[in-house]
């Protein structure tokens, strides 16, 4: 599949490639049609009702769980591999640089 872009909106992407944000321009462009996608079917959705009414459900927002979810799944694994596995434990000393606690 060939995809032609306008020249300003390839400089953009190009540029996030080149600064590490993504891996590659195909990354770049699958996260891309991912939105897209999600967003189509958010519209689809929208225009068409629920079978049934959800109690206390507010049109266009999602759950907190989902927003998280999906601002998780855009971290890429490097990133995840990246973080401390003491850090729940020692959050005071990533966060606010105390000593580390004592192996007890």
């Amino acid at each position: 599949m060939n995809i032609h872009l306008p020249e300003p909106l390839k400089s953009t992407i190009l540029a996030a490639v080149h600064s590490g944000r993504f891996a590659s321009v195909d990354q770049a462009m699958a996260e891309a049609a991912s939105l897209l996608v999600e967003r189509l079917q958010h519209e689809q959705n929208q225009s068409t009702p629920p079978a049934t009414p959800q109690a206390n459900a507010v049109p266009g927002y999602k759950p907190i769980w989902e927003v998280a979810n999906d601002l998780r799944n855009n971290v890429p694994p490097e990133e995840w591999a990246k973080l401390p596995v003491d850090g729940a434990s020692e959050h005071d000393h990533y966060i606010y640089g105390t000593p580390k606690r004592s192996k007890s």
